[in-house]
């Protein structure tokens, strides 16, 4: 597998293609793209910490006390987030990407807080802060940056989806107001959910070539590696986390929704497959660890029998084991 310009430059040489006198230009330093997968999401955590503290800054400061004054200082601090990157480059000071990206972090707060002043319940937040991910996912020129935000919209999505089909979380309804589902409609509800995130994951993948070619990797690349996490992890956002109640409530449970953790488990190894495609191998280690936890919710999961729990995990084991067949057959042809 031919993963930098020095191996592509070796092969062309050894099948004759290239002559050996010719050396190839050295690549451009970019440490922003050299930063190994577990760097850039521990710049992403410290980032978030640190865009919570300038949030409490601002607060304290400009006292934004009514949706216009936090729509106000929301937009300044994305414009200058916006300006950082653009001087910055792609994050080749790791300072000035860290400060933009606190910036940002605080000014999505802030304008979150302010389409959703008066909405009723995390669907419409949710939905709020999924369209303001989207624009920023398209708009912030940063790389990591693009990555958090297709990530992030993944996440708004999928409550959208959860909390608008099956109702608010028991700590927001009304106490007699019990949500249920059937089997049926908790399939649809999860693969209206994620079907829309794997097929445009699918859609990158298989045009990669001719995005690579029009020089849109800068924009496409983070928002593929953004939809494949949240495809393995943000699924744990729409999942029932009432089912995890060991005392009182039990008239409350959330029945089919208790499926959701193992059709999660096969969105991470779909991602995982996703991750193969793209030759991201960090990308792999991470969506096989989210399976896991998709498949220990599902065990501990109320709401559903241990024998057909125990059923469903043998019917996945097998299905794992003719997927890593599969793929073991393609690499080797």
């Amino acid at each position: 597998m031919i993963t930098n310009a020095v191996e592509l430059q070796q092969a062309l040489q050894a099948r004759g293609l290239l002559d050996s006198a010719t050396t190839a230009p050295a690549p451009r330093a970019d440490a922003a793209h050299d930063r190994p997968l577990a760097i850039g999401l521990l710049l992403g955590v410290s980032g978030w910490v640190a865009g919570v503290f300038v949030l409490i800054f601002v607060a304290m400061l400009f006292h934004p006390d009514g949706p216009a004054a936090a729509a106000l200082s929301g937009g300044v601090l994305l414009a200058a987030a916006w300006g950082l990157y653009r001087v910055d480059g792609d994050g080749h000071q790791v300072f000035v990407a860290q400060l933009a990206l606190a910036l940002s972090i605080a000014g999505q707060c802030l304008m979150v807080y302010a389409m959703s002043a008066h909405a009723h319940g995390i669907a419409p937040i949710a939905s709020a802060a999924l369209g303001l991910q989207v624009v920023l996912a398209l708009l912030m020129p940063n790389r990591l940056h693009r990555t958090l935000s297709t990530l992030f919209a993944a996440i708004a999505w999928a409550l959208t989806l959860r909390f608008g089909l099956f109702g608010e979380p028991e700590f927001w309804r009304a106490r007699d107001v019990v949500p249920s589902a059937s089997p049926g409609s908790a399939l649809v509800g999860w693969l209206l959910a994620w079907l829309p995130v794997g097929a445009a994951l699918a859609l990158l993948i298989r045009s990669e070539a001719r995005w690579m070619a029009r020089g849109w990797q800068p924009v496409l690349r983070p928002i593929a590696t953004g939809l494949m996490v949240g495809l393995a992890f943000a699924t744990l956002a729409s999942q029932p986390f009432e089912s995890f109640r060991w005392f009182g409530g039990a008239e409350h449970d959330v029945g089919a929704l208790a499926l959701w953790p193992l059709l999660s488990a096969a969105g991470a190894l779909a991602a995982g497959a996703a991750a193969f495609a793209l030759r991201q191998r960090g990308l792999m280690g991470l969506c096989t660890v989210a399976a896991l936890l998709h498949v220990s919710h599902f065990y501990y999961a109320l709401g559903t029998s241990l024998m057909l729990k125990s059923l469903l995990m043998l019917a996945v084991g097998a299905a794992l084991l003719l997927a890593a067949r599969a793929m073991t057959l393609k690499d080797a042809a």
